[in-house]
């Protein structure tokens, strides 16, 4: 995508960016954010003091953006606390943060000269502490969604659904909403939240109406509120050549883009199951012995915790069997791997990031969900957008092992399948298009753009 192409607004406008503090949805939004700086915006990034700090530790991008700048407030949790390993308190003392975050906002603005007014207020769709903060300005509080556009309304998924969404388990349901428990502290916090977004005056979605269609999309439009794809939100920059990796929490090993480049194209499965999800130290076993058995070279990314909170330990031997055609990191530049040539599959926990970043890059997935949005994304990619496969049953009992042979004949199926992989690269192709010049994301940018250059006025 040429730079000339991108149209900038005449008038300075100013967007306050606020994400819920974890990985899968820091990343989308300052991927967003950036967009929006490329087109004319000048961007406050508000972070929580926890989020900012890992982020920054890992990403140095920013150094060089003149009009791209940080901010933090403290979420009122001690050092020790987990933040995203427990959920539920960490949304309970978000939604306390409104005050603190205004605060903020208008202590900065008496004290920064050439930073223009606030023009809007950007945020997850899980902040709506910011709500407030939003109407005290008097400036539109503009929602963006960073999971699939029909996990939004829980209590629609279920049967005679429109918009050609087939009849939905409820396993199908955010983990989160399935048992309907109210004395749940996250389920309350994140239906308190679902219906706070609805006040707001603008919705994005962090998708594209090639994959979803618009309907399922302008249903998520409430009391007038629109509601537009603007997804995805990383390809631009690498359709440009440039960088990919911004937001990350974690220290990425680069060394496995060299491994790639020694494999054959198409012959490499990627492994990985996210920055939450914990699986047993038997699971493990099993997963990596069918890996071994699967024949195919494998990329894993192995979290220090992710054997339930303890370092994983990996079969004995497994290593030595499979260093020929093995690569095992704790984490990876995902987006980099993914755009690399030499890898055909993806076993993923099926998060809406990396089920779109797959889809984007023309990657078949192999679908293993384990919580919130993830077994929705999954059944979407494997019966609506057929580019994936799945386990049997792993959404009703958590506690299931997968067996080796399983997970053997699964790899096999997935890296096997020729109509997956051309499914995969015509949804790539609809990506692309969707994020170029006269696309419908990137339409859809410049029509939120306009409408802020008018409420600016």
């Amino acid at each position: 995508m040429m730079r000339e192409d991108i149209p900038s607004p005449v008038l300075s406008l100013h967007a306050v960016v606020v994400p819920l503090p974890a990985q899968g949805h820091v990343n989308p939004l300052l991927h967003f954010a950036d967009l929006l700086r490329e087109r004319g915006f000048f961007i406050t990034f508000v972070n929580t003091e926890w989020s900012e700090k890992r982020m920054l530790q890992s990403s140095k991008q920013f150094s060089h953006r003149s009009s791209f700048r940080f901010l933090s407030f403290s979420d009122g949790l001690p050092p020790e606390h987990g933040r995203t390993d427990q959920l539920g308190e960490l949304m309970a003392a978000l939604a306390k943060c409104g005050p603190v975050a205004e605060e903020l906002l208008r202590r900065d603005h008496g004290s920064c000269s050439g930073v223009p007014p606030v023009t809007c207020i950007v945020t997850d769709s899980a902040m709506s502490c910011t709500l407030s903060v939003a109407a005290n300005l008097g400036v539109p509080r503009v929602v963006f969604w960073s999971i699939l556009s029909e996990a939004k309304r829980p209590e629609k998924l279920i049967s005679g659904l429109p918009w050609n969404i087939p009849d939905l388990w409820p396993t199908d349901l955010m983990s989160f909403y399935r048992e309907q428990n109210e004395s749940d502290v996250i389920f309350k916090a994140l239906l308190y939240e679902s219906h706070q977004s609805n006040e707001a005056d603008y919705t994005l979605v962090n998708t594209f109406e090639e994959l979803e269609g618009r309907d399922a999309i302008s249903a998520l439009s409430t009391n007038g509120c629109p509601a537009l794809a603007v997804g995805p939100v990383f390809l631009p920059k690498v359709l440009q050549g440039e960088e990919s990796k911004l937001g990350s929490m974690w220290g990425e090993n680069e060394s496995c883009l060299e491994w790639l480049d020694k494999q054959r194209t198409g012959s490499v499965l990627y492994v990985s199951f996210g920055s939450l999800a914990l699986k047993s130290q038997q699971q493990l076993d099993d997963i990596a012995l069918g890996l071994e058995g699967s024949g195919h070279p494998f990329l894993w990314v192995l979290r220090s915790d992710i054997a339930q909170g303890h370092t994983a330990v990996l079969p004995e031997g497994f290593q030595k069997r499979t260093t020929d055609r093995a690569f095992i990191a704790s984490w990876t530049p995902q987006l980099k791997v993914l755009e690399h040539e030499s890898v055909g599959g993806f076993l993923t926990h099926s998060g809406w990031n990396s089920t779109l970043e797959s889809i984007s890059m023309g990657v078949p997935l192999l679908g293993w969900p384990c919580l919130a949005d993830q077994f929705l994304n999954c059944r979407f990619a494997k019966e609506i957008w057929k580019v994936g496969l799945d386990f049997k049953d792993v959404d009703v009992d958590e506690n299931r092992v997968v067996t080796r042979e399983e997970v053997e004949s699964a790899v096999r199926d997935l890296m096997q399948n020729e109509l997956l992989r051309k499914r995969a690269f015509e949804l790539k192709e609809a990506a692309i298009k969707a994020v170029m010049p006269g696309g419908s994301s990137f339409t859809n940018i410049t029509a939120f753009i306009q409408d802020m250059l008018e409420k600016a006025k």
